[in-house]
């Protein structure tokens, strides 16, 4: 009966066939948020005894799948978009923060999912509403524009015209028509452009310190 003592030791386990060891090594080729992120292809029963021992000793067993971890830029841009709701404040502050994710995101998912549940006393909420959702969108303190376009931008803060209101989005060409920050890819992580007369005429007081977040350019 195969027994070893911990992960490490299982995976130091010598094979005589190379191609088994090969496929088996493989099992750790990723170690991220659950502390094993398994890609398992065409193994052998040998080796799903080696991957049963691994799932028990990680916690695993149960999960049919294990949750994707989020790349790092993805991580990058919830660090930095909390790190920027952390240093704004609105003229009236409420219980809960209500982030709102309006249109097709590429970096969004794991803000929407892996999000801290409060940023200072608020409580916060990440949440996808439509950009036609009127009753929805007067509710949010700050929009997440995903892939939007100028029209359906321009369209989006006509609704919200006149509100306090945080704006960030994926699309730096925003920036220069409205939106407060713009997220820009930064390495591995995630940097910003920030517009300063947006954050002018949002009704929102922002630190100066949010600039420390990342590197990042300042539009007039």
């Amino acid at each position: 009966m195969l027994q070893c003592a911990s992960v490490a030791q299982c995976m130091d386990i010598p094979f005589k066939e190379p191609w088994l060891a090969a496929r088996t090594h493989r099992i750790h080729h990723t170690y991220r948020r659950w502390g094993m992120d398994c890609r398992i292809k065409g193994l052998s029963a040998r080796a799903w005894l080696v991957v049963g021992l691994l799932a028990l000793q990680a916690g695993l067993v149960g999960h049919a799948h294990a949750e994707p971890a989020a790349d790092e830029h993805e991580l990058g841009v919830t660090r930095t978009v909390v790190g920027i709701l952390g240093y704004t404040r609105w003229p009236t502050e409420s219980p809960v923060l209500r982030l709102c994710v309006v249109g097709s995101t590429e970096y969004a998912d794991d803000l929407l999912n892996g999000a801290p549940q409060t940023v200072g006393s608020q409580r916060l909420e990440v949440r996808r509403v439509a950009p036609v959702d009127a009753r929805a969108l007067v509710e949010c303190e700050g929009i997440y524009a995903g892939q939007l376009d100028e029209a359906a931008w321009r369209k989006l803060m006509e609704q919200l015209a006149g509100r306090p209101l945080l704006t960030i989005s994926e699309r730096g060409e925003l920036c220069r028509i409205g939106a407060m920050f713009c997220l820009r890819r930064r390495g591995e992580g995630a940097g910003f452009e920030v517009s300063l007369d947006s954050v002018a005429r949002s009704g929102l007081r922002v630190n100066p310190k949010v600039l420390q977040l990342a590197r990042h350019r300042t539009l007039p």
